[in-house]
């Protein structure tokens, strides 16, 4: 029989990652490889250096990236997913598809009834 406390600190973890868009952005950026700090800000695009700089601790924390600094002339830094955090593709993928499947659906369904509503009148 499971544990309820694993379930309820398993929620949390979730909601640690997906219940932040930045997060989950991030993420899905370190998909296609190591990204420099100001790439991600690029890419996350109105995101505060501040708020980006919390959630890479986070995700960091949660053993889902990692960064390497780099110490050239101007420095930098690049993170990247580590083997946790690209187990989390496909479930994104999923998420990603569904979204768009969701999205798709309330759309038809808009269409029929705006056009049930203009046949009555």
């Amino acid at each position: 029989m499971p544990n309820i406390y694993d379930s309820t600190s398993s929620l949390e973890v979730i909601r640690r990652i997906c219940g932040d868009k930045w997060k989950f952005l991030t993420i899905c950026y370190l998909f296609n490889g190591p990204r420099r700090f100001s790439e991600l800000q690029y890419y996350l695009e109105p995101i505060a250096q501040k708020v980006l700089t919390e959630n890479l601790r986070e995700l960091e924390n949660l053993g889902l990236l990692y960064h390497i600094s780099y110490p050239k002339t101007p420095p930098h830094t690049e993170y990247a997913l580590t083997a946790l955090g690209k187990s989390l593709q496909p479930i994104f993928q999923d998420l990603i598809v569904w979204g768009i499947n969701y999205s798709r659906e309330q759309r038809r369904q808009m269409r029929e009834e705006n056009g049930q509503g203009a046949a009555n009148q």
